[in-house]
């Protein structure tokens, strides 16, 4: 099974979208177009669609995708521009936030302006929004998920800008709506709704808001959606990857594949040893050999996970016949499917009634577990490791409880929990 045939594998009931995440120059676009070139050989009808603002689609293509607002996308593969597609197609479009980010204040500018007569809102370009940290990438992914339910295609295949954006792009909506209810409840939105029509307008917009962000987040976790790791067989790209996979799994992304890129594969029918003394050769032998020990080292950090590994080719790989026959030339290293996104399992241990020992467990992903800290907020379980924090919804049994204690045995972190005398139920 190629690549290709593995991303678009998944569940039925709408289109499917692979994120592909990664360091900037490791691949990433060329990986994305090349994986909807093969999708759309297999009968698919694909979109491929780009966030990053520095957009390089039209270039691997090699045909002009300018960048818009979600504007008509161009037609890249067709059985009439000769591909044998059985009935799919590929097409490309290059998002530019900033263009969504106008049109959307544009719009939502005069109803905050009539709701705040006092204020200067009307008079805030849409320009000066985009220093408000992660707004553009949440358009960005609101208009990814509105390409998604139009229904026009199978499968979307998203190339994300460098990881920290993309990772920002994938957990802010989850982040947002959750500060958004603690600011401002539902109960007490739907109270100051009712007082008058202004704020009934208020109310109703943020309610959108709040119900988007769920929407998005719902999206990005759920089980049409998943996350293309890509990196290339360097040390430092190897660790920024390890620490991608983790931060995708606590932030509760699924990812779908590890795509390693630029691969120097040795040619078993060729004789290496003896080889003329150039130094073209001994790069050539060296290089292969380091590139074996950067995979070696994954795999100690990362366990014995399935890899996807692609050649790194003499010549870059630009059309939509050089992307298909680089994924057909691509190797698969078998293993185990990599780190699913943060499950928690809770029981009773021990005990009943105020005598009760319950445990929650969680199998956590390849991460520092040396930087692992926990604490709680409300009815949320906050997991902080590597500078991130996942907030995990506690269930109804445990927010009536106070914590134990806590354990971490290999990759399981078990945290106990004990009826609070004060609000459990006798």
């Amino acid at each position: 099974m190629t690549t290709g045939e593995a991303a678009v594998a998944g569940p039925s009931g709408g289109t499917r979208i692979g994120f592909f995440v990664g360091k900037g120059g490791v691949g990433k676009s060329t990986l994305a177009a090349a994986t909807g070139v093969q999708a759309a050989l297999n009968g698919e009808r694909v979109l491929l669609v780009s966030t990053d603002q520095a957009h390089s689609l039209g270039d691997v293509l090699g045909v002009p995708v300018e960048p818009g607002g979600g504007t008509e996308p161009v037609r890249i593969l067709t059985e009439e521009q000769g591909g044998d597609t059985g009935g799919g197609h590929l097409d490309a479009m290059a998002l530019d936030t900033l263009v969504l980010l106008e049109s959307t204040w544009r719009a939502a500018a005069p109803v905050l302006a009539a709701r705040f007569p006092a204020s200067d809102l009307d008079a805030i370009a849409p320009e000066e929004l985009s220093a408000v940290p992660g707004i553009q990438e949440v358009l960005g992914l609101r208009s990814v998920a509105d390409l998604a339910e139009s229904g026009r295609w199978d499968y979307l295949v998203v190339d994300c800008a460098s990881t920290a954006d993309a990772l920002r792009m994938l957990t802010l909506p989850a982040a947002f709506a959750t500060y958004l209810e603690r600011c401002w409840p539902r109960h007490r939105r739907l109270s100051a709704g009712a007082e008058d029509l202004r704020g009934a307008v208020t109310v109703a917009m943020v309610e959108a808001v709040h119900a988007g962000l769920e929407g998005l987040s719902e999206l990005v976790s759920g089980p049409r959606a998943g996350a293309h790791l890509v990196l290339t067989p360097e040390r430092v790209v190897a660790a920024e990857a390890v620490r991608a996979l983790g931060s995708l799994a606590v932030m509760g992304v699924a990812v779908s594949e590890l795509i390693v890129n630029q691969v120097l594969f040795q040619d078993d029918s060729y004789e290496y040893r003896n080889l003329p003394d150039h130094p073209a050769f001994d790069w050539y032998a060296a290089r292969i050999s380091e590139q074996q020990s950067v995979l070696d080292e994954l795999a100690d950090v990362i366990g014995d996970l399935r890899l996807v590994l692609t050649p790194h080719l003499a010549g870059e790989p630009i059309g939509a016949k050089a992307l298909a026959q680089l994924l057909d030339e691509a190797r698969r290293r078998d293993g185990a499917a990599p780190p699913g996104p943060l499950r928690p399992v809770v029981d009773r241990e021990s005990g009943s009634g105020l005598d009760a020992i319950y445990r929650l467990r969680l199998e956590l992903p390849p991460l520092d577990t040396g930087s692992l800290n926990l604490g709680r907020a409300g009815d949320d379980l906050i997991i902080g490791v590597g500078g991130l924090r996942r907030r995990v919804r506690l269930a109804p049994v445990l927010r009536r409880c106070t914590v134990a204690g806590a354990a971490l045995r290999g990759r399981e972190l078990t945290v106990r929990f004990r009826p609070d005398p004060e609000v459990w139920p006798r």
